[in-house]
């Protein structure tokens, strides 16, 4: 064990990482990963080191962990009013969320300690960086061989405490763990949040993957600043620096034939970064190739998110800058704009990808039920003969049907639950004093599709149908949701009965939108108003 720990210890030299304390991973030559409690003793270890590390909590996962948030900055800051009270601006890298991904949480400590020692303290002069290094705590001490990585061979499960998917979780916000990163949102208001996930998909030789904010209704010049400004510039300094490659998130359309494309599905709001890029700031999704070994998966992920820290500390002025103007851009401009409710992909960028030369073989038909049906009659292996692909990303959603984007929702008032939802995302509520009689649009339902599966603990439900104009007395006490607010996208994705990840989607109206006893369509009970409705309202706090 002595020799394993000089050769690391040699090896992170080699690689200008030269630690103190050793994670887990740098003690055991990458063959563990960090169990809970080893995370919670490292952290404290930190903390008692360094005034820049301030150990805080989260939450408290289902089965009672402690979810550690790590607040880090030159001024010791503890609290969002704090770093407010120094016109500071966080930065915020989660790790873990699904606990069998366990690159992130070990790179993530590994910048933490350093960060103690001294050695980055040019990161924090105009900003606050955050982490939550471990946010499936549940999941990640449930070890075994739960993943087909190259490395360690045990690693944790992909669900937390509830057998809940974290990363589909924003929306619907059924686990603590998602309702507490959505508080932290709302309270630290961080200008980049960073995901930090693994993909086992196609074969290619770079060891680290990327992309922004997809949903086609983020703010297009956040989408933008991303593809054009910085992830140029943090992939540049990622080759040149540290010797790293890095290309955009995705995978081959047809891996028989890589030049038709390389593609990226991933748009739904449910998805954190998109959620948060909802809210009109700054996201990455980070997806480590799982195919290359566990050292160097750690190794380039802890370059990545250096370099993306490097940037933020010269850019965070601008980036903050930008994301308040989005905000006030969505309060003026977006109910007079269109919603996207679906949409396809198109071209976005071109690129090379460092791969290999693949080969077909034909499924024997004692091996058939081995496969999914869509592999249909042959899979695809890798050869070792490397080979490079110029390749068209397909990875920008283009509108196919959109709505009208109302001035404000109406919302009955027995609907608490829905009610409740809006108010932990942070979106402004008001309600009416009186009963108000106007002109609404109501959305008339045509059709309801069912899920064929369970997805999440749900039945997912799509409908068709369109609005009408309707006249209508709302009782005293309804809801009402004004689009003048910096959440205005978000809410559209939320109560558009059509969008994919709708409360109608996710079960929230079940018991209106269906007839009782004939099984037909019922009514949508929200409502979209195009008139101002300030003089009759009271806000919900």
């Amino acid at each position: 064990m002595k020799i394993i720990k000089l050769l690391t210890l040699v090896f992170l030299i080699s690689m200008n990482l030269n630690p103190g304390i050793l994670t887990v991973p740098e003690k055991s030559d990458f063959r563990r990963t960090s169990l809970h409690h080893e995370v919670i003793d490292f952290l404290n270890i930190l903390e008692k080191q360094s005034s820049k590390i301030k150990l805080t909590i989260l939450c408290n996962s289902t089965e009672g962990k402690e979810v550690p948030l790590v607040i880090v900055s030159n001024e010791g800051i503890s609290s969002p009013l704090q770093m407010k009270a120094l016109n500071r601006s966080a930065v915020l890298f989660v790790a873990n969320i699904h606990a069998g991904e366990i690159e992130g949480k070990e790179a993530s400590l590994m910048m933490l300690r350093d960060i103690a020692e001294n050695k980055l303290a040019d990161l924090l002069n105009d900003q606050v960086i955050l982490f939550v290094p471990i946010f499936n705590a549940d999941g990640n001490d449930k070890l075994g061989k739960n993943r087909r990585d190259n490395g360690p061979e045990l690693a944790g499960v992909r669900y937390n405490g509830q057998h809940l998917d974290l990363n589909r979780d924003y929306i619907k916000l059924e686990s603590p763990e998602v309702n507490a990163l959505v508080k932290l949102f709302k309270e630290w208001d961080p200008v980049l949040f960073v995901d930090l996930h693994t993909t086992n998909g196609s074969y290619h030789r770079e060891p680290v993957t990327y992309t922004t904010l997809s949903n086609p209704n983020s703010h297009q010049e956040l989408m933008d600043f991303m593809w054009e400004k910085m992830f140029p510039e943090v992939r540049k300094t990622m080759k040149k620096k540290y010797k790293t490659d890095a290309i955009p998130y995705g995978n081959f359309i047809d891996r028989a034939d890589p030049v038709k494309g390389w593609r990226n599905h991933a748009y739904e709001a449910r998805f954190g970064t998109n959620y948060a890029g909802l809210r009109n700031r700054f996201t990455i999704l980070d997806e480590n190739y799982s195919h290359a070994d566990f050292k160097t998966r750690v190794i380039s992920t802890y370059y990545f998110i250096r370099s993306i820290a490097e940037f933020t500390s010269k850019n965070i002025g601008l980036m903050d800058t930008l994301v308040r103007k989005a905000d006030l851009e969505t309060m003026q401009n977006y109910s007079s704009g269109d919603h996207v409710i679906s949409y396809t992909t198109e071209k976005l960028l071109e690129f090379t990808i460092k791969s290999y030369e693949f080969e077909k073989e034909k499924i024997r038909p004692e091996d058939r039920d081995k496969y999914p049906p869509w592999i249909k009659d042959f899979i695809i292996k890798k050869t070792d003969r490397l080979k490079d692909y110029k390749v068209s990303y397909f990875a920008k959603a283009k509108a196919v049907d959109s709505v009208k984007v109302p001035f404000g929702y109406f919302i009955l008032p027995h609907h608490k639950k829905v009610i409740e939802n809006l108010k932990k995302h942070g979106i402004i509520i008001e309600k009416t004093g009186e009963t108000f009689s106007g002109e609404f649009e109501n959305f008339i339902i045509k059709k309801i599709e069912y899920g064929k599966s369970l997805y999440q603990g749900h039945i997912l439900i799509a409908v068709k149908g369109k609005y009408e104009k309707v006249k209508k007395k709302l009782p005293k006490g309804s809801f009402y949701i004004p689009m003048n607010q910096p959440l205005a996208r978000l809410i559209s994705e939320i109560l558009e009965p059509e969008s994919r990840d709708s409360l109608l989607r996710w079960g929230f109206f079940n018991r209106e939108i269906i007839m009782q006893w004939t099984g037909k369509p019922g009514i949508y009970p929200v409502y979209r108003y195009n008139c101002n409705m300030e003089n009759f309202l009271s806000v919900i706090e």
